[in-house]
């Protein structure tokens, strides 16, 4: 759900920057009527911001959750507060990320290369 200074983290694994790129993927039909990506309807999320997402798909997987993190936005408080949520040898098995601010996600845990790892708090200045 939309909820200010929270930000939701998913780790997954992708074979192809091509293959996460269409699981993300908004569309809108004809009328221009919003079509909901795989992720939205694999994980429940409803609508939330566009502006609002950060994704990033790697060709290698990452050990560390600083390294993991570090560029997107607000990673001075969020890195902090995940590394208490991911084990490092998890780690291993992820390239591919996709982090939704303002929005306080809660709902299955893992499906179609994606795992729901949780929800931090973090300040964004305008």
């Amino acid at each position: 759900m939309i909820k200010e200074n929270k930000v939701s983290l998913w780790l997954g694994y992708f074979k192809t920057q091509e293959e996460f790129s269409d699981y993300l993927n908004i569309s809108y039909d004809e009328d221009g009527n919003w079509i909901e990506s795989k992720f939205q309807k694999d994980f429940s999320t409803g609508k939330y911001d566009l502006d609002g997402i950060e994704t990033a798909w790697g060709t290698e997987s990452c050990t560390d959750v600083q390294m993991l993190l570090e560029g997107f936005s607000g990673d001075e408080e969020i890195i902090p507060q995940f590394e208490k949520l991911i084990a490092k040898e998890e780690l291993k098995k992820y390239n591919s990320i996709v982090l939704i601010y303002n929005y306080e996600y809660s709902g299955i845990d893992e499906k179609n290369g994606l795992k729901f790892i949780g929800t931090a708090d973090v300040t964004l200045e305008d």
